[in-house]
């Protein structure tokens, strides 16, 4: 019962995601096109989107979970029932965040923008969860490992990070850093906490890591999330009114940061050479798994830790540097990591076809492709921005001018990201609903 509920909110992330990407790519054509007909203004189809991009994630996190704890454990949830009532408060409540977004209600706040009632909704939906995951784990403690104990760490952060924002502040310095509680640990800290277990569990099943290795890896991997994650967020604190000190906190934790995914690409590399998988399915998965640690790595790490340097951040922070990151290290990174899981966990006891993997491959490809021609052209306008809006205190329109024909071709990466997202989400559904028709033809 628990494993086919897991599902409900991995299909649910899927369908959001297909969305996000399509209201992206209006808005990347808005942004050239300002004269275009459309319902929804640009600051809300941009709320809708940076809702979208922290929340589909968080919804397939929190689906495969609870399957692999339910694989690992070999016993059923506390309370399916539970896990059904948190799937559909989080369904309402995202939707309800959706339409009013789309309707122009919002509370005017960036990157969490929409009313509290279903941030609220969204936080009890997460803390049910939890309750129910730790519950599960606690009474079946003797079986537990410590994937499980780091993946409800992680989803003890998901709640612990957002609940913080529901509450109103009136000093702007508090406003602007418990915002990026979630805006940033979410990401750096509670996501790759509870995406660790579907990364070591593919690996050691697979035999392209040792076990002992990958547990080492975990460790590491886990201390340095929570330690690193909570004190490099303050590469935000720069600007804001923290003290100075967080220059160098927020600087040398994320290069602390950066350690554990570097060890990581290092023993799957080692791995592979060694062992390299034959099977469609696994393959596939093995490509998004790759995808995200080669984005993690260049985009999030890379670009990342040159970008949090007080002395270049004094430029490049609010450009489009800043987003051309963005994009690189919250899709490129946990994206792909949650879409592997999906197709990994919806997929389960089938074969692939030649032509389905042959179309999985074109929709990672053009996936790879889109995020990085996107992400390449918002770099190129952030560091003219920051050179000449910034260094030379040219006029903020006369700069803009110059960076339009960036802004331009990448809609046209962004065409070739939805393009192999429908691709992806499609294939997705497909073995999906393939592999539900074959069990219940099984069961009669």
């Amino acid at each position: 019962m628990g494993k086919q509920i897991a599902r409900w909110y991995i299909l649910y992330s899927v369908f959001l995601f297909a969305i996000q990407s399509f209201v992206a790519l209006l808005g990347a054509t808005s942004l050239v096109y300002p004269d275009l007909p459309s319902p929804v203004s640009f600051e809300y189809g941009r709320a809708i989107h940076l809702f979208l991009a922290t929340f589909w994630p968080a919804m397939g996190m929190m689906g495969i979970v609870q399957h692999f704890t339910i694989v690992q454990l070999k016993e059923d949830l506390y309370s399916p029932q539970i896990s059904k009532w948190q799937f559909f408060i989080l369904l309402f409540s995202s939707l309800g965040q959706l339409g009013t977004l789309t309707l122009g209600i919002g509370n005017g706040r960036e990157y969490l923008d929409g009313l509290l009632v279903f941030y609220g909704g969204i936080a009890l939906g997460i803390l049910l969860g939890t309750y129910n995951l730790l519950k599960t784990v606690w009474l079946h403690r003797k079986k537990a490992t410590p994937v499980l104990g780091v993946m409800s760490i992680g989803m003890v952060f998901l709640c612990m990070l957002l609940i913080p924002n529901l509450v109103r502040y009136h000093n702007p310095v508090a406003v602007e850093a418990i915002k990026f509680w979630v805006v940033h640990l979410w990401e750096e800290m509670a996501f790759e906490l509870m995406a660790s277990g579907f990364i070591m569990a593919f690996f050691i099943i697979n035999g392209i890591v040792k076990q002992k290795d990958m547990e080492n890896w975990l460790y590491l991997e886990s201390s340095l999330s929570v330690v690193g994650g909570l004190f490099g967020t303050g590469h935000h604190y720069f600007w804001i009114g923290f003290p100075a000190i967080w220059l160098f906190l927020g600087t040398f934790f994320s290069v602390v940061q950066s350690i554990p995914v570097f060890l990581l690409a290092i023993m799957i590399y080692k791995g592979l050479k060694k062992k390299w998988l034959t099977k469609n399915r696994e393959k596939l998965v093995l490509y998004m798994i790759i995808s995200s640690i080669f984005h993690h790595l260049t985009g999030a790490t890379l670009l990342g830790l040159f970008i949090t340097i007080p002395w270049v951040n004094l430029y490049t922070h609010g450009t489009y540097l800043t987003s051309g990151h963005a994009h690189l290290a919250l899709f490129g990174t946990m994206g792909f990591l949650v879409l592997g899981g999906a197709y990994y966990i919806l997929s389960e006891n089938q074969s692939l076809e030649k032509r389905s993997y042959q179309y999985g491959v074109i929709g990672i490809l053009l996936l790879n492709v889109g995020l990085i021609v996107m992400s390449t052209l918002l770099i190129i306008a952030g560091l003219i921005q920051a050179y000449f809006w910034r260094g030379l205190n040219m006029d903020f329109m006369e700069v803009s001018s110059m960076i339009f024909p960036y802004l331009f071709f990448r809609v046209l990466g962004g065409g070739l990201f939805t393009l192999g997202s429908a691709i992806i989400v499609y294939q997705i559904f497909k073995i999906w609903w393939t592999t539900t028709r074959k069990t219940n033809q099984q069961s009669y």
